[in-house]
């Protein structure tokens, strides 16, 4: 656990979720990373306590409470869960990830010129993965929920605008593909998420941030891809055949 007496570049060279933590403080990674955490929370008159209390439950998030028992969730369940969880993370994260590849990119372009186009791929996640946001939450995922209430008889089968569950699927499946090309990229340009020798604690975070990124990407997809999807698919043919 961080404790008061450790420097911010300590705390977050051994927890980079402190990262986050830090800069909704307004605690400057490079210019503070050398001042212990009491240092800095007494100069911008924060409360040491409340930052640590901060740390400490960005780190159990990091480290994540036990899996639940996702197959047997029912599929209204399952959407709250993804919803909750991996679209916060990307509406959470690559906003993040976008300032912060753009701030690397122009300071260190010179000795690093690789971060130009990590900062350009991230900006294309960000807009690729924002809409996909929206076209999930606004028509798929309602429209699935409505499968479910038709199948438990609360309510008759929902209206869309697609004939089969299956075709917007395969829409979402194909951006998936590309979401997971684009981080694909940005993992070969940043040398498998691993910092310079050179970089900053902000620089050190950013690039952890990304791999814990790539782990949640993956697990949202799997849930999605061959869980949820392949589900509602089998829902609605044998809702089709009631009728």
């Amino acid at each position: 656990m961080p404790t008061a007496t450790q420097s911010i570049r300590e705390i977050v060279a051994a927890k980079p979720s402190a990262a986050a933590v830090f800069e909704r403080f307004e605690i400057d990674l490079c210019s503070q990373a050398d001042a212990q955490l009491e240092r800095v929370c007494a100069e911008l008159k924060l409360s040491v306590d409340q930052v640590l209390e901060k740390l400490a439950d960005a780190e159990s998030q990091a480290n994540g409470a036990i899996a639940p028992d996702l197959e047997s969730y029912s599929l209204t369940r399952l959407i709250r869960h993804i919803v909750r969880t991996h679209h916060q993370t990307v509406r959470q994260e690559l906003p993040r990830f976008a300032e912060l590849a753009q701030r690397i990119a122009s300071k260190h372009s010179e000795k690093a010129p690789e971060y130009k186009p990590v900062a350009r791929l991230i900006e294309q996640l960000r807009n690729e993965m924002f809409d996909h946001l929206e076209k999930e939450e606004q028509m798929l995922f309602p429209y699935i929920v409505g499968l479910e209430e038709a199948a438990q008889g609360s309510l008759p089968s929902p209206h869309a605008c697609f004939r089969s569950v299956a075709q917007p699927v395969s829409v979402m499946v194909q951006e998936h593909d590309s979401a997971e090309a684009i981080v694909v990229q940005i993992r070969q340009l940043t040398h498998g998420f691993q910092a310079p020798g050179w970089a900053c604690p902000r620089n050190t975070a950013f690039h952890a941030g990304l791999a814990n990124f790539d782990k949640d990407l993956q697990q949202h997809v799997h849930l999605e891809n061959d869980l949820l999807f392949p589900r509602a698919v089998a829902l609605e043919a044998e809702l089709n055949q009631r009728w």
